[in-house]
C-alpha cells in the first residue's frame, strides 16, 4: 500500500516539538511513502483571536530549513511542501498574499476560531446551547473558507469536536441539526474544485476514535461528487508522526475511493495505492 500524510507539523508550528528532520525520519520509520509538511499559518492569534500580523514571519526559515532536508531525508520517501493555512476567511487578501508562494505543493484551509474569537482550543464552552450556536457559525465560516479560490482542501471538518467533548458537551456536526448546513458545505466544497481530507488525529482521542470528519461527512461528499481526498496524521510530535493513515487508508477503501490525492505545485493527481 502507498501511504501518504497530507498533513504533518514541525516546530516551525508553535504547538509542535520537532524538526522537519525528525519528523520525517519518524514518518519513514511508519512506513509513509510520502509527506506533506502544512506548517501552521493562523492569520489570527490563538489567544486573543485578534489579526497576527507576524504569522508568516517565519517563512523564510521554513524554506531554508526544507532545502537542507531535501539532502538528508530518506531517498524512499518523497517530502512536500504545504501549509496549514488558519482564517484566510477572514482576511481573503491577505491570505491570498500568503498563498502565492512559488515554493508551496499544497494548501490546507482551517478555521480554528471564529471571527474576534481564541482558538476553538482556548474557547470556553458554557452550554449545550453555546455549542449549537459556535458550530452552526463555524460551518459558515467553513464555506467562507471553501469559496476561497488559493485553498487546496479544507482540513479537519469538525475541529471543535475535541474540545467541546473535553468540555463536557457532545456536540458535533455530524447531528442531524447541522444537516442543511453542512450541505451546503459540501456542495461549496465541490463545485468550487476543492477538496477534504480524512484526519486520523481523532484516532488518539479515546472519546473520538473516529476520523475527523466521521464517515457521515465524508460519505456526503463522495455522494455528492467530491473527488478530492487526502488524508493526514495532523502529527505534531515525532511519536504520532504516521499515527492513525493506515486506518484513514482503510476509511478511504470503505468509502469507494480506489486513489488518494496529492499536490505538487499546487496541481491535485490522483495515485492509486493499493
Amino acid at each position: 500500500m502507498y501511504l501518504t500524510d497530507y498533513h504533518v507539523h514541525s516546530d516551525f508550528s508553535g504547538d509542535a516539538e520537532d524538526s522537519m528532520l525528525d519528523m520525517t525520519l519518524a514518518s519513514g520509520e511508519a512506513d509513509i511513502d510520502h509527506i506533506c509538511f502544512t506548517d501552521h499559518c493562523d492569520c489570527d492569534h490563538y489567544l486573543t483571536g485578534m489579526r497576527d500580523d507576524s504569522c508568516f514571519d517565519i517563512w523564510p526559515k521554513i524554506l531554508s530549513e526544507f532545502e537542507l532536508l531535501q539532502r538528508e531525508c530518506p531517498s524512499k520517501l518523497e517530502v512536500s511542501l504545504g501549509l496549514e493555512l488558519g482564517e484566510a476567511n477572514h482576511y481573503p487578501e491577505w491570505g491570498a498574499k500568503i498563498a502565492s508562494q512559488p515554493e508551496l505543493d499544497f494548501i490546507i484551509g482551517s478555521v480554528h476560531s471564529l471571527r474576534g474569537l481564541p482558538d476553538f482550543y482556548a474557547l470556553k464552552y458554557e452550554s449545550e446551547e453555546h455549542c449549537r450556536e459556535i458550530l452552526f457559525k463555524y460551518i459558515e465560516e467553513l464555506i467562507e473558507t471553501a469559496k476561497l479560490d488559493y485553498i487546496d482542501v479544507i482540513g479537519h471538518i469538525g475541529y471543535t469536536k475535541r474540545y467541546m467533548l473535553r468540555a463536557g458537551f457532545n456536540n458535533q456536526i455530524e447531528e442531524e441539526i447541522y444537516d442543511e448546513p453542512m450541505h451546503e458545505l459540501i456542495r461549496t466544497i465541490v463545485q468550487n474544485g476543492k477538496g477534504i481530507e480524512i484526519n486520523c488525529s481523532g484516532f488518539r482521542h479515546p472519546g473520538i476514535n473516529a476520523t475527523i470528519p466521521d464517515v457521515k461527512i465524508l460519505r456526503m461528499f463522495k455522494d455528492m461528487g467530491g473527488e478530492i481526498i487526502t488524508v493526514g496524521s495532523d502529527a505534531h510530535k515525532v511519536s504520532d508522526a504516521g499515527r492513525g493513515i493506515v486506518h484513514g487508508f482503510k476509511v478511504l477503501q470503505e468509502l469507494g475511493y480506489d486513489y488518494v490525492t496529492i499536490f505538487r505545485g499546487r496541481k491535485p493527481e490522483f495515485i492509486k495505492y493499493m
